[in-house]
């Protein structure tokens, strides 16, 4: 029976036996669900307290949404931790009294150019201006462009 239905279609419309197909499943379908439809109009409409599950979902959110706050947070402190060497440093830095983990915050300077600095002013002396940085082994005028702003002599 589908199958003549289905060569009927075809015929009159036109279509491939595949389109003619899909068209009667289609009504199918809603024939089906206008069916179930109206059956269901005829009993009481049911209705659902959804109070408890919403607030469930309320205190589940919040929860959600502090462990994504507190995750942003870390990682932002990771992030300048890492770029500070986990030091807290006040700019521009004394290079006259500034010890080697103070000389580290500054981007740029890890500990071995720090040494030589701390080195350097133990040997000369106090820096009279921040250019005497680049007396130091390994500051050479990039690393002076890039630290200049951070420092200060005296």
């Amino acid at each position: 029976m589908l199958q003549k239905i289905t060569r009927k279609v075809q015929e009159n419309l036109g279509l491939t036996g595949n389109e003619s197909a899909v068209i009667l499943f289609l009504a199918l379908g809603l024939i089906v669900g206008g069916t179930a439809k109206l059956l269901s109009l005829d009993g009481p409409a049911s209705h659902y307290d959804f109070t408890q599950t919403d607030s469930f979902f309320v205190e589940a959110s919040s929860k959600i949404d502090s462990i994504l706050a507190a995750e942003e947070d870390t990682s932002a402190n990771a992030k300048r931790d890492r770029s500070f060497g986990s030091k807290l440093a006040v700019f521009p830095v004394d290079i006259n009294s500034a010890d080697i983990t103070e000389l580290t915050a500054i981007p740029g300077i890890g500990k071995v150019i720090a040494q030589r600095i701390v080195d350097y002013r133990n040997i000369h002396g106090k820096f009279n201006k921040v250019e005497e940085l680049r007396n130091v082994k390994g500051i050479g005028e990039k690393k002076f462009a890039r630290i200049r702003q951070h420092v200060k002599a005296g």
